[in-house]
Formats: C-alpha cells, sequence, structure tokens
C-alpha cells in the first residue's frame, strides 16, 4: 500500500529543517564559550530550549484541535526557526543565543503535535508504522548530513558562516509547506484535557511511557562512555554519526515490519532493547564492546520511535487527537530533565555501571507495566 504525499512532503520538511538544526548545534557550545558564556549558562541555554519544546507541545497541539487546522501551525513552527536565524548569525551576547534557542524550541514546539496529528489523519490505520517511519528515517537522515556538514564548512565560513548557511535549508523547509493541503474542520470548543476523558489505553500507555522516560538520559552520556573507553573526541563524533545513519537506514523498514508484527509488539521490543543496551554499556570495559551497543541503540531508536508514535496516533480521540499526542510529548519532554540529572548525579556518585543498571531497570520495569495489567494479563493490542 502506497503511502500518501503528504507523509513524504512532510518527511521532506523535517529532512530540510534537521539539516538547518543539526548544523547550528553541535557548534552551539563552542559559540557561546566564545562569547564568554561559562558552563552554567550554557547548560541555562539548553534547559530553557529543551523546557519550552517540550511546554509548547501541548499547547500547540491544543490550539489546532481547537481551530480544526493543522497547517497554520507548521508554518508557525518551521517558520520562526528559519526567519529568525539572522538573530544566532548576529549573537554579540549569550543573551541573543538564549533568545534565539527560545524561539527555536518554540517553533519546534508548536509544531510537534500538529504534525504528528497530520500523518496521523493522512495515512492509512494499517500503514502508520511505516508512515512514522519514513517520518523518522528522513529526520533522522537530516540529522545526519547537518553536523557533516558544520564539520566541513567551519574550517572555511566560521561560526557566524554556519549560521548564515544554515538559514537556507530551514527556508526551504519553511517554503515546501506551502504545499500542504489539508481539510479544515470546523472550529469547536474542546472539554477540559483531563486524563478522565481520554481512554484507559492512552491514560496507561501514558503512565508506561512516563516510568521508560526517566531511564532515557541524554544521548551525551553514551558519548561520554565511549571516550571513558579510551575513544577520542573525534572518534566518538564518528561513532555518533554512524549511529545515526544506521537509525535512519532502519527507520522505515522496521516501521513496515511494525504494521505486520503489530506496533504494540515493536514497541514492546523497543522497551527491551533499551533496557540490554544500558545493560551492555554497564558491563562493557572497552570501547569495542560498547561500539557495538551504540549500534544496537541505532536498532532500538528505529524500531521504537516511529512504532511508539503509530502506537500513541491508535489510542488518542478523533477529536483532539493532536491535544492528546501534545500532552503525551510534553510529560515525557518534562520527565528528560530529572532522567538525565538522576543518571549524572549517579554516575557521579557510584560510577557510570550504576547509573546505566539503573536505567535499565526502569526500562524494564517499563516493560513489564506494557505488557501486562493489574490480572496479569497482556495489555496492549498487537
Amino acid at each position: 500500500m502506497r503511502l500518501p504525499p503528504l507523509v513524504y512532503l512532510l518527511g521532506a520538511v523535517s529532512f530540510l529543517m534537521d539539516v538547518a538544526s543539526e548544523m547550528v548545534y553541535p557548534l552551539l557550545p563552542l559559540f557561546l564559550a566564545s562569547l564568554g558564556a561559562g558552563p552554567g549558562t550554557i547548560g541555562l541555554v539548553e534547559g530553557v530550549a529543551e523546557a519550552t519544546a517540550s511546554l509548547f507541545k501541548v499547547v500547540g497541539g491544543r490550539l489546532s484541535d481547537r481551530l480544526g487546522r493543522r497547517r497554520p501551525f507548521l508554518l508557525l513552527g518551521y517558520g520562526l526557526p528559519a526567519l529568525f536565524r539572522p538573530l544566532l548569525a548576529l549573537a554579540q551576547s549569550p543573551f541573543h543565543v538564549l533568545l534565539y534557542r527560545f524561539l527555536d524550541r518554540t517553533g519546534k514546539g508548536l509544531r510537534t503535535a500538529p504534525r504528528d496529528a497530520l500523518i496521523a489523519e493522512s495515512a492509512p490505520k494499517e500503514a502508520l508504522g511505516r508512515a512514522y517511519g519514513l517520518h523518522r528515517s528522513l529526520d533522522t537522515l537530516g540529522a545526519t548530513l547537518g553536523p557533516f556538514l558544520a564539520f566541513l564548512l567551519l574550517p572555511l565560513l566560521g561560526f557566524r558562516g554556519v549560521f548564515w548557511l544554515s538559514a537556507l535549508p530551514a527556508l526551504l523547509a519553511f517554503l515546501l509547506l506551502f504545499a500542504v493541503r489539508e481539510t479544515p474542520r470546523p472550529p469547536s470548543p474542546l472539554p477540559p484535557l483531563a486524563l478522565g476523558h481520554l481512554s484507559p489505553g492512552y491514560r496507561r500507555f501514558l503512565l508506561v511511557s512516563g516510568l521508560f522516560a526517566l531511564a532515557l538520559s541524554s544521548n551525551a552520556f553514551l558519548l561520554l562512555r565511549l571516550k571513558e573507553l579510551g575513544l577520542s573526541q573525534e572518534e566518538v563524533t564518528l561513532a555518533y554519526t554512524l549511529y545515526n545513519l544506521l537509525y535512519a537506514l532502519l527507520a522505515y523498514p522496521l516501521g513496515g515490519l511494525a504494521d505486520r508484527v503489530g506496533l504494540g509488539r515493536m514497541v514492546a521490543t523497543g522497551f527491551g532493547l533499551y533496557a540490554l543496551v544500558y545493560l551492555g554499556f554497564a558491563w562493557a570495559r572497552t570501547a569495542f564492546w560498547a561500539l557495538g551497543f551504540l549500534f544496537l541503540y541505532a536498532l532500538y531508536s528505529a524500531a521504537f520511535e516511529g512504532a511508539s508514535r503509530a502506537y500513541l496516533a491508535t489510542l488518542v480521540p478523533e477529536e483532539a487527537k493532536a491535544s492528546a499526542i501534545g500532552l503525551y510529548h510534553t510529560v515525557v519532554g518534562v520527565l528528560l530533565l530529572p532522567a538525565s540529572l538522576l543518571f549524572g548525579l549517579l554516575w557521579q556518585a557510584f560510577g557510570a555501571a550504576a547509573a546505566f543498571l539503573t536505567g535499565a531497570a526502569l526500562a524494564l520495569g517499563a516493560l513489564l507495566l506494557f505488557l501486562v495489567d493489574g490480572t496479569g494479563r497482556r495489555a496492549y493490542p498487537g
């Protein structure tokens, strides 16, 4: 079954925007340091950025459902990072970078739930896994190409030159959105976004995902572990690039597999793979073994990211699809901060193995909660 053209169009938009974003993101800490920012300021900038994205996801979803429109929120969400890119290229102080990151992440928050809802509304239910898998694949290909371009261009153009050039794919992504067509629904009042108004399956998956989010520490810790086990900074960067490439190549075929074997089974497999990867990073004593588990982590990412979004789309009500998706992303996003904080404190106090073992235990707990309900029966549809 062919996917609708809209899915490919939204994938192309995400590809271009991720090229633009990832040309900038790896350079920001160094650029901030060149402006006189210390580690505390850099942490503040990134903390505000990620918190902003998480909080605005439910706002974007809610407003989109209320107005019966998706496209305006895509235009706004992709337009903010594109149109305000000069603010970053011309920045003279850390505050200017903070302002840009706030606007950039506001855009990401506003667009995420309406975009995911639009994919769910346009793709056939039996092809949701492939639709989200394709989107994640193209998105991650952009995340692979962006840092590589920055690596090539930085010696030639410097920070500001790369920032200016990154505006081109961002602007192309924004312009592509004018080809998006949707069938607007009449605006309608929505009941309060309360968990009691959502399905039991959605509430259970939100609980499971909240527990799993506490295991989702930053990928920076995986890279730090590779460096601790003997890889150079350049080798770590190359390993992460290969991780992204493998993720991108696997996401679409694994999305199709999820449609065939069942979205719930693929989500459960993702939980299990994550636990296995973290057990491996706790156990590894050489960089060779850790690299093997990093590439297994790419398999987890490709299997879980698309399948979990597709599975979520089957649980949300049609009249509040973007609201429910936005609430999910906000809850999970907000929990990522304490997850990384907990992981870092455990590593600092007890060593890397204790931190990774804790993450594995939380992932296994989420898997068990996902597999059974209070009576010990299977709790998810295939």
